[in-house]
């Protein structure tokens, strides 16, 4: 379990030029290094189980931190159609996105931007098919998956909560990892542990946990002399 400080809706630049976010981010990437087992792991899904809870926040902060890190391209891709956020957090126009891409009407090579963050690339969720859930089970998108692992070291899919949309237990089992993104002290138990089940029951069982919103009894700088 990654545990953190509060996470608040950022943009890049925030992220970057704070360094109790910064600094939280890169644990959690480092988090992911010391647990991969030594196993190659590219491919990444960030959600929460519900909305809120700092799913999309998370899924930037890793991808900063990752493209540092690596100074490597990292690409982020918003698969959340209901409420697409990252193209807005880098403040570029929701233009055509994976949406698009699904029904064939664009490349990937034309859907993917750069931002002002050095390597740090993104996809938009586009315009969602009325049919983007078969589609998103189909090889068209493993196929882009396994296309873009070999551009990108690192990929991250910022998805949609898990308990209102179904994209996100599709995302799972196409992924070499889940985050799952809980909010301290206001996430039910039964509501992450439903979230759980139906990533389970997707086939998934690559899982870490990202807690938000930890509140410290006492100054947590106590906690870094324990």
């Amino acid at each position: 379990m990654h545990l953190s400080p509060a996470l608040s809706n950022r943009q890049p630049l925030q992220i970057l030029n704070n360094p109790e976010s910064r600094q939280v981010f890169m644990g959690i990437y480092d988090n992911i290094l010391l647990t991969s087992s030594g196993a190659q792991q590219k491919r990444f899904l960030i959600c929460s189980a519900n909305r809120g809870e700092g799913a999309s926040t998370a899924a930037l902060g890793l991808a900063l931190a990752a493209a540092e890190v690596r100074n490597q391209p990292v690409l982020l891709i918003d698969g959340n159609f209901s409420h697409p956020q990252v193209c807005k957090t880098f403040f570029l126009p929701e233009l055509h996105g994976l949406g698009d891409f699904l029904v064939g009407s664009v490349d990937a090579k034309s859907v993917i931007r750069a931002t002002s963050v050095p390597h740090v690339l993104v996809m938009g969720a586009g315009a969602a098919p009325l049919n983007h859930l078969s589609m998103l089970e189909s090889p068209v998108f493993k196929n882009l998956l396994d296309s873009l692992s070999e551009a990108f070291p690192f990929i991250i899919i910022d998805g949609p909560p898990i308990n209102g949309f179904a994209e996100s237990v599709v995302y799972a089992a196409q992924v070499d990892r889940v985050l799952l993104v809980i909010k301290s002290g206001i996430t039910r138990v039964q509501v992450v542990s439903t979230a759980l089940a139906k990533l389970a029951a997707g086939g998934c069982n690559k899982i870490d946990l990202i807690l938000n919103r930890r509140t410290f009894p006492i100054p947590p700088w106590i906690y870094q002399r324990l």
